[in-house]
């Protein structure tokens, strides 16, 4: 069963607290890849730095903030690992 865009969206703000395709525009645009010869290097940047802040979020005890980035810096590594060899 295919999911509606509306289910689709909330589906992406629970599990990444913003949608897929803002989050896919994140890797492609990061400041991370701007700075680095292959890209690969910048998305690992961009991944460590996501899950630094996820870190962080436990910390002050944000459990769920830091679930959704710890689900950015995987779709990410997806994203830049998985589907664009």
């Amino acid at each position: 069963m295919s999911l509606s865009q509306v289910e689709r969206d909330q589906r992406d703000l629970s599990m990444f607290g913003m949608l897929s395709d803002d989050l896919a525009e994140l890797a492609e645009t990061s400041i991370y890849r701007k700075g680095m010869e292959d890209n690969k290097h910048g998305d690992a940047m961009l991944i460590m730095s996501i899950l630094s802040d996820a870190q962080d979020e436990m910390l002050l005890g944000d459990l769920e903030v830091a679930r959704q980035f710890i689900n950015r810096a995987k779709y990410i590594v997806h994203y830049s690992f998985m589907d664009r060899n």
